[in-house]
This record gives structure tokens, sequence and C-alpha cells, in this order.
């Protein structure tokens, strides 16, 4: 049984969608919104601020999109790896920051509605020191609080 993927065959390209997840984030709030790349050039992450209680907090929201390539066809053979790869990719982009952007969307909806809080939504993905986010700190720590992983 294949896995459900949200939104698997958008043709719709990776910049409209950085540009309506920016759109999205600045009418809700946001005061600083940046794209961060990786070596191929991607974009890799999308970093925004936002103020809360008089406090600016930095968030980075990452598409993976690696996992969906893997998710879709991971279990192609090598040869249709290589003949179909780049395209693959692309594809898995295009769908990765698609499925972020449904995701956003949802989430401002609650936020909106007032179903939760901007920061209960957003907590994983707040910037922590050392660059990491809220969530990559705690499952280093295997999801102890600081105080208790010490012990």
């Amino acid at each position: 049984m294949r896995k459900l993927i949200k939104n698997y065959t958008t043709d719709i390209p990776v910049e409209k969608t950085i540009t309506e997840i920016q759109k999205i984030l600045a009418q809700n709030g946001a005061r600083g919104i940046a794209l961060e790349y990786d070596e191929q050039g991607n974009i890799k992450d999308i970093f925004f601020k936002i103020i809360l209680h008089d406090k600016e907090l930095p968030f980075r929201l990452p598409a993976k999109a690696s996992r969906v390539y893997t998710a879709l066809h991971g279990e192609a053979t090598p040869s249709y790896q290589e003949r179909y790869g780049k395209q693959w990719k692309a594809e898995g982009e295009r769908i990765a920051w698609r499925i972020c952007k449904t995701w956003l969307e949802a989430q401002i909806t609650l936020i909106n509605l007032e179903q939760a809080k901007i920061e209960e939504v957003f907590l994983p993905y707040l910037i922590m020191p050392g660059n990491k986010t809220l969530f990559e700190t705690m499952e280093q720590n295997h999801f102890l609080l600081p105080d208790k992983h010490d012990a």
C-alpha cells in the first residue's frame, strides 16, 4: 500500500510556491523572511521572525525534498534512478514545498480561528542557540528537558 502524499502530482514551480508562502507569512505577522539554499542552489529552508509579547522569535521551516523523492522513487531500479533522477528530484522539491504551503495554510487557519496560538504551532521550528530548531535540540537530547538529560 502506498503512503498518502498530498500534492504528489503538482507542476507548480518551487519559486511560485515560495512566493505564496512568503505572502502568507507576511500577511499573518512575519516581520522578516529569508531563504537558505543548499549546495546545488535549491531552496532548503525559509526563515522568518515573528514578534510575540515584545520579543522577536526566529523560526526555520524546512521542506526536506529528499525525503519526498525517496518516498516516491526510492525503490526504483538504479537504471531508472540514473535516467529520471534529475526530474524526480525537481518533482520532489515542488511537492515538498507545496506540502509546506498546505500545512502552513492549515496552521494559520487554526491560529486565526483561535483554535491554536502562534507559538503553539511554530514552537518546534523555533531557532535555538547553535542554529538548531527546538525540535532538533530536543531530539538530540532524547526529548528530555535540559535539566533532566544531564542527570
